[in-house]
């Protein structure tokens, strides 16, 4: 890792998994701009859960780290 760490399998899946939201809310994001309003609408909400889901997932990390 950049940071100079290793991490174990739960980490590793984690940051991989990390990776293809990011890259699957960047494809949203691009697609929102060729959609009506009412397909926008459902594409922002589909980020919003994915985002959601991984803030919940990042603070879980973050105790199991403590």
């Amino acid at each position: 890792m950049a940071w100079g760490g290793s991490l174990n399998k739960e980490g590793s899946d984690y940051m991989r998994n990390l990776r293809d939201a990011d890259k699957a809310l960047k494809f949203l994001e691009g697609l929102k701009r060729k959609l009506n309003e009412k397909e926008k609408q459902i594409v922002s909400d589909t980020i919003i859960i994915i985002v959601n889901h991984y803030n919940k997932e990042s603070k879980n990390e973050s105790q199991t780290l403590k």
